[in-house]
């Protein structure tokens, strides 16, 4: 391992992500935004096609509908990069698209991935273990006015924080889950804007706190690519 790989390992370990503004190349952003257009409009039928909460449009599993999204350069680069922080051997879990057209009124609040391990959400207390990664590939530039993501750092180890559901069934894999009281749980003044260029990504832990605003711009669109990658271990 390089030393600048060494660096970005113990920055991820200390504060629960990285933000890479570099990750894909114009032609692999330009295939990945036709991809995305595709099933969006209605070309390429998904059957994970939902509403996030029942208020953001949300593609679950693209991969089982457009070959595009099973193998591109970013799942390439993702694996070499989860191989490192998980130190140790990798597989491609599951993938979403979460779109925010311009306007889209919506936050996706406060939350911690490992909250979705259990119907309707893990349990306070749920102790957390690095055994997944996400990320957060942006296929349009994106800021804090059109949805960017942020993350609170150095938070991600300990137990799971409390809790609800934000919007939608409690029932439905398509719920939206919120931290229940951010504001007494987590210092919201730390909080990291992850604005990212086009082609640029964020990986997170599954304990770090992470949040997208709405899309408060009136011509920006907010396409985001996202998957994960389990350590072959977690999956037994």
């Amino acid at each position: 391992m390089s030393a600048a790989t060494t660096s970005a390992a113990e920055r991820f370990q200390h504060d629960g992500f990285l933000v890479m503004p570099e990750f894909i190349d114009a032609a692999t952003v330009a295939d990945l935004r036709d991809a995305y257009d595709d099933i969006l409009e209605g070309r390429t039928p998904a059957r994970g096609d939902g509403m996030l909460g029942g208020i953001t449009r949300q593609v679950m599993l693209p991969s089982t509908s457009d070959a595009r999204f099973r193998s591109n350069a970013a799942l390439t680069a993702a694996g070499t990069i989860a191989e490192q922080l998980l130190e140790g051997p990798v597989e491609f879990y599951f993938d979403m698209l979460i779109d925010k057209p311009p306007g889209h009124p919506h936050e996706t609040p406060w939350h911690q991935d490992m909250s979705y391990a259990l119907q309707p959400f893990a349990l306070a207390g749920t102790p957390i273990t690095l055994t997944n990664v996400q990320f957060w590939v942006a296929l349009d530039d994106t800021d804090a006015e059109n949805g960017c993501m942020h993350f609170l750092p150095a938070v991600h180890h300990g137990a799971l924080l409390e809790h609800h559901v934000a919007s939608g069934d409690p029932l439905d894999t398509q719920r939206l889950l919120a931290i229940t009281n951010p504001a007494r749980d987590l210092d919201l003044a730390s909080a990291v804007v992850a604005a990212l260029p086009a082609g640029g990504a964020t990986v997170h832990s599954y304990g770090t706190p992470h949040y997208t605003p709405s899309n408060r711009s009136t011509d920006r669109r907010r396409r985001a690519y996202i998957f994960n990658f389990r350590r072959l271990s977690a999956a037994a």
